[in-house]
């Protein structure tokens, strides 16, 4: 199914900062019996990516590749690490999930995920990601 794709992206950062950026996307929502994916390009000035979003039962998984990518899991309570590659190299991350809110209704989804995210050497921050997929007409 076709979805306009909304996310919300706040963060504090450790000096107390909070940064919010807002982003729209066009892509397709597919049913599997893992979960629910939405999948999307995006396309920047400066680099493009391709997104798979799967919400599952009790776990989330961001998967980004492109340029940079990276493969963030989301489960509540949890610490999860990985490997966020980039064009000036490879850079250690670690996330800890404190809250996975889900709705996921025939022609909307709504996804909300609270977390810590450390990426050793470049910066530390409490997220929030708010997406939402509505059916396109």
């Amino acid at each position: 199914m076709d979805v306009k794709i909304t996310i919300k992206t706040s963060q504090v950062l450790e000096d107390g900062d909070i940064q919010t950026i807002e982003s729209f996307y066009s892509g397709k929502k597919t049913l599997k019996s893992t979960g629910v994916f939405l999948d999307f390009e995006e396309n920047g000035s400066m680099k493009k990516c391709h997104r798979v979003i799967k919400i599952g039962d009790e776990e989330v998984v961001i998967i980004n590749s492109g340029d940079s990518s990276s493969k963030m899991k989301f489960v509540e309570n949890e610490i999860h690490n990985s490997i966020y590659r980039t064009p000036y190299g490879n850079f250690d991350m670690s996330i800890y999930t404190y809250k996975i809110r889900k709705k996921i209704l025939e022609n909307e989804v709504k996804l909300n995920l609270d977390y810590k995210i450390e990426i050793k050497g470049l910066m530390k921050a409490n997220n929030r990601i708010e997406i939402k997929a509505i059916a396109e007409a």
